[in-house]
Protein backbone atom coordinates (compact mmCIF):
# COMPACT_ATOMS: atom_id res chain seq x y z
CA UNK A 1 0.00 0.00 0.00
CA UNK A 2 0.88 3.85 -0.96
CA UNK A 3 1.47 5.96 1.92
CA UNK A 4 0.92 9.58 1.19
CA UNK A 5 2.45 12.91 2.66
CA UNK A 6 0.98 16.89 2.55
CA UNK A 7 2.55 19.48 0.45
CA UNK A 8 1.70 22.80 1.17
CA UNK A 9 2.18 25.03 -2.00
CA UNK A 10 1.64 28.72 -2.01
CA UNK A 11 -1.71 29.80 -3.17
CA UNK A 12 -0.62 31.73 -6.25
CA UNK A 13 0.80 28.09 -7.16
CA UNK A 14 -2.54 26.77 -6.71
CA UNK A 15 -4.04 29.01 -9.01
CA UNK A 16 -2.36 28.68 -11.77
CA UNK A 17 -2.36 25.13 -11.41
CA UNK A 18 -6.07 25.20 -11.54
CA UNK A 19 -6.27 27.39 -14.58
CA UNK A 20 -4.25 24.41 -16.08
CA UNK A 21 -6.29 21.71 -15.25
CA UNK A 22 -9.45 23.62 -16.23
CA UNK A 23 -8.22 25.40 -19.68
CA UNK A 24 -6.08 22.54 -21.21
CA UNK A 25 -7.02 19.40 -22.48
CA UNK A 26 -4.22 17.85 -21.18
CA UNK A 27 -5.94 15.51 -18.86
CA UNK A 28 -5.60 16.37 -15.70
CA UNK A 29 -7.91 15.62 -13.13
CA UNK A 30 -6.58 16.76 -10.18
CA UNK A 31 -4.52 19.15 -8.46
CA UNK A 32 -2.83 15.89 -6.88
CA UNK A 33 -2.71 14.09 -10.42
CA UNK A 34 -0.54 17.58 -12.01
CA UNK A 35 2.05 17.33 -8.94
CA UNK A 36 3.06 13.81 -9.17
CA UNK A 37 3.68 14.19 -12.77
CA UNK A 38 5.55 17.80 -12.63
CA UNK A 39 7.69 16.07 -9.36
CA UNK A 40 8.57 12.65 -11.77
CA UNK A 41 9.56 15.03 -14.35
CA UNK A 42 11.71 17.08 -12.58
CA UNK A 43 13.16 14.39 -10.47
CA UNK A 44 14.19 12.66 -14.11
CA UNK A 45 15.88 15.49 -15.13
CA UNK A 46 17.62 16.06 -11.92
CA UNK A 47 18.85 12.12 -12.11
CA UNK A 48 20.28 12.92 -16.04
CA UNK A 49 22.21 15.34 -14.88
CA UNK A 50 24.05 13.45 -12.10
Amino acid sequence: MRKYTNVALPEDLIGQIDAIIKKTGLGYKSRGEFVKEAVRNLLKDIKKLE
